[in-house]
């Protein structure tokens, strides 16, 4: 079977290779939305690692991601700082941040859901992320890619980034809730 062949049809959807992916950082993203007063700001994390075990059975994949917290940028140098301090990731004592997962949940079609540990400032919680299987084909390099999105909520407090100020009208600077997205290009592991 060549690399670009469906290793199996599910629902109508061709499944890569069974085997090791890993992510390519030049087609990956790794950003969040959050409010801050009444509108969204937009940021990203430009440093990580990872991989992706496709198994025979789609239910038994695991993904594996670390993320170099210095990396955060919201394009903004004094909002990147502030970030990066002990009020939020406090990053010369928390490096990485990771996320592994647990469980694979196909949800219909192309959907399926990924469960497991986001881990913040040495604090691991369960969260779970919707996904979307893109498909996947030939790429340069005599390479085979594959792609996905996945995205989710998390309420920062849960990982003690508590720091807020009080603005006019009694409302917060930055507001609890991050939406995570996450845009992912791999390539199967020769």
């Amino acid at each position: 079977m060549s690399q670009t062949q469906a290793a199996q049809t599910i629902e109508g959807i061709g499944l890569p290779r069974v085997g090791t992916w890993k992510l390519d950082p030049a087609h990956t993203s790794v950003e969040f939305v959050a409010r801050h007063m009444v509108a969204k700001v937009r940021g990203r994390f430009t440093g990580f690692d990872g991989t992706i075990e496709i198994a025979e059975r789609p239910e038994d994949s695991r993904v594996e991601v670390e993320v170099d917290t210095a990396t955060i940028q919201t394009n903004q140098e004094q909002r990147d700082s502030h970030l990066r301090s002990g009020d939020f990731l406090e990053i010369e004592k928390y490096p990485k941040l990771t996320f592994r997962s647990k469980e694979v949940r196909l949800t219909g079609g192309n959907t399926f859901q990924i469960v497991g540990d986001l881990t913040i400032k040495d604090i691991t919680r369960e969260v779970t992320l919707d996904a979307e299987f893109l498909g996947f084909g030939p790429a340069l390099e005599d390479r085979t890619t594959m792609a996905f999105e996945a995205k989710t909520s998390i309420n920062r407090e849960d990982w003690d980034m508590t720091w807020n100020v009080v603005v006019e009208a009694g409302s917060f600077l930055v507001g609890k809730k991050v939406d995570l997205e996450i845009a992912v290009e791999a390539y199967l592991e020769k």
